[in-house]
């Protein structure tokens, strides 16, 4: 009895290896040659997936081989002016179009439409330069330290030239009370060819870079440009200390741009 049980299985045996040789069509069938041969492929291109800025609806895609850059493009929507490319669908951080693909990568475009700002800014903050000695974290805001509303069209521009020290500390706001601050985080850059020329202070608690104190780490002469689009302003009403009266202190924008030039 026990030798009739170990034929049927030896047969069996047989049966299911004659079955799994001759399979048709199917990727069990693949040689491993052809196998790795595929998943080379597949490890050298990518998809990079360009979504509209509610993050779900795909404007287009792209095949990039490995380490390769992908092209930009400008998507039209009606209304909108396109403002860039997001690397995060909270739009906080733009994408660097020099920067080499390694994975499969979404991007998110930013549009804004058009709003007049009324408001008039002002540099804000602390150190031993003229016009920082005279703010004192933003006790004292005055025509030293207002910015210019420049005269362009269908834009809001603004712009400050002035002299900072090393060590200097600033934000720009809007008044004493800071509000609509715009800090660290809404510098394009910080670095130019390669020099540090401003770092990210921090501020008072965890405070996100938007709100952090921009440091000089070059003395010299500084033209800024702050541009902003006021239609797209948000307010963190899920703070604890947010409030009606003083909602423009909880402001926020995706799309503020503030970017700079080293003068001397």
């Amino acid at each position: 009895m026990k030798k009739r049980i170990v034929s049927y299985l030896l047969l069996a045996c047989v049966i299911v290896n004659a079955v799994s040789m001759t399979g048709c069509g199917s990727s069990e069938d693949m040689t491993s040659a052809e196998i790795n041969a595929e998943s080379q492929v597949q490890a050298d291109e990518h998809t990079v997936t360009f979504y509209d800025s509610d993050g779900t609806t795909v404007l287009d895609t792209a095949t990039v081989a490995h380490k390769e850059k992908v092209e930009s493009f400008i998507p039209e929507k009606d209304g909108y002016t396109f403002v860039g490319w997001f690397a995060t669908p909270k739009l906080t951080r733009e994408f660097d179009f020099d920067r080499a693909i390694t994975e499969d990568t979404p991007l998110y475009a930013g549009f804004v439409s058009y709003t007049e700002d009324t408001r008039e800014f002002y540099i804000v903050g602390s150190g031993t330069s003229d016009v920082l000695s005279e703010s004192d974290w933003g006790k004292v805001i005055g025509e030293s330290q207002k910015f210019t509303k420049e005269d362009v069209k269908n834009e809001n521009v603004y712009t400050i030239t002035l002299e900072l020290n090393e060590g200097d500390q600033f934000q720009f706001a809007t008044d004493s009370s800071w509000s609509n601050q715009r800090g660290y985080g809404y510098l394009e850059s910080g670095m130019f060819d390669g020099t540090t020329y401003f770092k990210n202070s921090g501020g008072l608690g965890d405070t996100p870079a938007e709100k952090s104190n921009i440091e000089v780490a070059v003395a010299g002469t500084y033209t800024f440009v702050l541009t902003t689009y006021p239609g797209e302003d948000v307010y963190d009403e899920e703070d604890p200390y947010y409030t009606e009266e003083t909602r423009e202190n909880f402001n926020s924008n995706p799309y503020d741009k503030i970017t700079w030039n080293f003068v001397e």
